[in-house]
């Protein structure tokens, strides 16, 4: 049997970013390495994190972070895949985007969507699945770190909050439509 390749595409939470000293976690320290370990080798993890990365806004020269512009040379540098995970949000409830939870989950959503696109363009009969992750709350640490100064205060925190409950009330399978032509997932509000 052959190990599954899951990638999980995110920001900094994915990438592994130590705030103390803006270095990177090591390998068994990080989220995706302990689901590597968790695995026993039998899948494997490939990590996609970018420090600053968005659901899909484009902040002046730092276009690259654009998560919903990248995904497609993301995933097909990796195809094929069993699984893609996104994990995206945290830098979209900067004070500059000005979005609720809401909008934040719908634009991640869109990201996953996009990716199943790029999977089904190129194996129309994948069985590969997907996976949208809620980020991880926003604590007082973010707020008094070198980048708090980019986000809302206390409403970010607020907001971080809401994202598992968002998410998981958007992924309720009768809210959940599946539209084969085009290959992607759709929800309704």
């Amino acid at each position: 049997m052959e190990d599954k390749r899951v990638l999980i595409y995110g920001d900094s939470n994915t990438h592994g970013y130590r705030v103390s000293d803006g270095l990177r976690y090591s390998k068994e320290e990080r989220w995706t390495g302990i689901c590597q370990q968790i695995t026993q080798g039998k899948i494997e993890i490939l990590e996609e994190g970018l420090n600053g990365r968005t659901t899909c806004f484009d902040e002046d020269g730092m276009e690259f972070r654009n998560g919903l512009q990248y995904i497609q040379p993301c995933i097909r540098t990796h195809l094929p895949l069993d699984m893609v995970c996104v994990m995206l949000g945290s830098n979209d409830l900067k004070a500059a985007f000005r979005l609720t939870a809401e909008e934040i989950a719908g634009q991640a959503a869109r990201v996953l969507a996009r990716a199943r696109e790029v999977v089904e363009s190129k194996y129309p009969h994948s069985p590969c699945e997907y996976l949208l992750i809620s980020p991880i709350e926003a604590g007082q640490e973010l707020l008094d770190g070198p980048f708090g100064w980019e986000f809302e205060g206390l409403l970010t925190i607020k907001k971080s909050k809401e994202f598992a409950n968002v998410i998981k009330l958007m992924t309720k399978p009768e809210r959940l439509h599946t539209e084969k032509s085009m290959g992607s997932f759709f929800f309704s509000y």
